[in-house]
């Protein structure tokens, strides 16, 4: 049962899914097993909205996916959940004005574990630090689909004037990791894969789509690096755990520049 903010048909590889939209009785009606939530208004929407609006919305979200878990029968809850929640400190540390998307997404990691604990589910918790893959939504809003659209254009060019480090994984694969460790008991995985910066993304990702295309930037000054990563440990720990083989960078690219440039 796929629901969605809208009544929609979407396509994933050569299916034709149909969306329908939350209803209490309907979602108990089809008795679900296993509920994988990915509903959330994202980082992004905070500047878009009067933040009681981005709160209320986003706590409704939760709600949600708590009636479903405490649903008779769900054996296992996976949340999609959000690097933001602990980087660069547990959010709910400090005042929710303070980073409105963080906080609420550890709220949502709390409330689900203590609904599972009521119900008896299997509670995981994905965090998606920097994901990849052909489903990506709003590619121009992240480096990676930035720099693929920019590549085919012929040129990127890169803004940070400070070292930005990210590690990427597919998010299907990280949803398989969630899965399965769900199968074991509660959990919280983190994304990881091999750390890069901006720099060389750009190089890499230019290799994959387009060789002849430019790069550039302003000089970098080294100090206060960004890095909003995870330290790659667990999601290495569990990959070895389940003898899975993350793709490698460059075939995140390929498979990620299908979905943000169209291609079969």
């Amino acid at each position: 049962m796929a629901l969605a903010s809208r009544a929609r048909k979407i396509r994933v590889a050569d299916r034709e899914i149909e969306c329908g939209v939350w209803d209490d009785r309907e979602v108990a009606a089809f008795a679900p097993t296993v509920v994988l939530d990915c509903a959330f208004l994202t980082r992004d929407r905070v500047a878009d909205m009067p933040l009681d609006e981005y709160v209320a919305a986003n706590r409704a979200l939760t709600e949600r996916l708590l009636h479903a878990t405490r649903l008779p029968g769900v054996r296992l809850a996976l949340t999609v959940s959000s690097g933001a929640a602990v980087h660069p400190h547990d959010a709910l540390d400090r005042r929710i004005e303070d980073n409105p998307y963080g906080y609420l997404k550890r709220e949502a990691e709390n409330r689900l574990a203590q609904a599972a604990a009521d119900s008896g589910a299997v509670p995981v918790v994905v965090r998606a630090w920097s994901i990849s893959g052909a489903h990506v939504q709003k590619p121009d809003g992240y480096a990676l689909g930035s720099m693929i659209r920019d590549a085919e254009a012929g040129a990127i060019r890169i803004m940070a004037r400070r070292p930005v480090f990210r590690r990427y994984v597919l998010a299907e694969e990280l949803l398989a990791v969630g899965i399965a460790e769900g199968g074991v008991g509660p959990a919280i995985v983190d994304s990881g894969g091999e750390l890069v910066e901006m720099g060389e993304l750009a190089s890499r990702v230019t290799q994959v789509v387009r060789p002849d295309a430019l790069i550039s930037r302003d000089e970098v000054d080294p100090r206060d690096p960004d890095r909003y990563h995870s330290d790659g440990q667990d999601w290495e720990t569990r990959c070895r755990r389940w003898d899975l083989a993350s793709a490698p960078l460059e075939r995140q690219i390929e498979i990620t520049a299908r979905g943000v440039l169209g291609r079969a």
